[in-house]
């Protein structure tokens, strides 16, 4: 990840935190222990280099000592419709184990 994209990173969309199946109800929460209040994954893009990310971020509730810390995991992803699929096909903990993050934020 090169320094610009740090700081320099515009959103192109925000995906919905609780996806839905086709009925409607919801497929999952972005993580097991999280009940959609603080989740969420977003795609971005570095104004300066162009590079595509999606982020996921959640909130460790109860399970650490960092509790209240909100993490943002960056993960680099080829074009929106990679980023797309794997919205689609993997809950928060299921992405953390299918990719490494690149860079990871909290707060």
């Amino acid at each position: 990840m090169k320094e610009c994209c740090k700081s320099t990173c515009e959103i192109i969309k925000k995906y919905e935190p609780k996806p839905k199946n086709s009925d409607g109800s919801i497929k999952w929460f972005l993580y097991r222990w999280d009940d959609g209040k603080n989740g969420y994954r977003k795609l971005v893009r570095c104004r300066e280099c162009g590079s595509i990310y999606l982020v996921q971020c959640y909130k460790l509730n109860k399970f650490s000592d960092n509790s209240d810390r909100l993490y943002e995991d960056w993960y680099a992803v080829d074009d929106e419709t990679q980023a797309d699929w794997l919205n689609r096909s993997y809950t928060g903990v299921q992405l953390e184990h299918k990719m490494k993050e690149i860079y990871r934020t909290y707060k």
